[in-house]
C-alpha cells in the first residue's frame, strides 16, 4: 500500500478551521474542498487553451454542446442551460457573443416562432473540432496519476456525490 501524499492546502485549511474553531466541523471539505479546487484548476487551464480563439470557458461549452447535440447542432436556450451552468441572462448574454462571432446563428424555433434557437454555424462546428481533443487532453492529464481501478473508483465516488 502506498504513503499517503503530503498535507496539502485543503489539509491546512481544515487545520486551520480546527484550532480557530474547535467546535466547527469541517472535514467534509477533505472532499468538498478538493473538488472546487480540482473543477478550478481545469477550468484555468482549458481558459488558457482557448483564451488564444477568443473564447471564454462558458462560450466554449456553449458550441460543444451544440456540437454533441447531434444534427442539425440547434437548441433552444432552456435546453442549453440544463447542459451548461449559466443564468438565464448569463446565457443571454453568452448567445449575443457566440452569434456576434459568427458561431451560432439566432432562429425562429421549430414549434413556437416566437422563440429563437441557437444554431451551430459552419465556422462554430469547425472550432469545436479543432479544440475539443486539446479540452479532453487537459482532463486526461488531470487524471494520469491515478490506476484503471483508481480512476474507477473515484468515478463512481463522485457520480454517487453527484446523484
Amino acid at each position: 500500500m502506498s504513503a499517503a501524499p503530503p498535507p496539502d492546502l485543503i489539509d491546512r485549511l481544515i487545520d486551520d478551521w480546527k484550532r480557530e474553531r474547535p467546535n466547527t466541523e469541517p472535514d467534509a471539505m477533505h472532499v468538498v474542498g478538493r473538488i472546487i479546487r480540482l473543477a478550478h484548476i481545469y477550468e484555468e487551464d482549458v481558459s488558457r487553451m482557448l483564451h488564444d480563439h477568443g473564447l471564454a470557458y462558458s462560450d466554449f461549452d456553449v458550441i460543444a454542446t451544440l456540437r454533441r447535440s447531434g444534427a442539425p447542432h440547434e437548441l433552444m436556450p432552456t435546453q442549453l442551460q440544463k447542459s451548461v451552468l449559466l443564468s438565464s441572462g448569463a446565457m443571454t448574454a453568452c448567445l449575443r457573443r457566440l452569434e456576434s462571432a459568427g458561431l451560432i446563428s439566432r432562429e425562429a424555433g421549430q414549434q413556437d416562432r416566437r422563440r429563437l434557437s441557437a444554431k451551430l454555424t459552419t465556422k462554430g462546428f469547425d472550432l469545436v473540432e479543432k479544440l475539443i481533443d486539446q479540452r479532453f487532453d487537459i482532463a486526461r492529464k488531470s487524471v494520469t496519476g491515478l490506476s484503471a481501478t483508481q480512476f474507477a473508483t473515484v468515478t463512481n465516488l463522485l457520480r454517487k456525490l453527484g446523484s
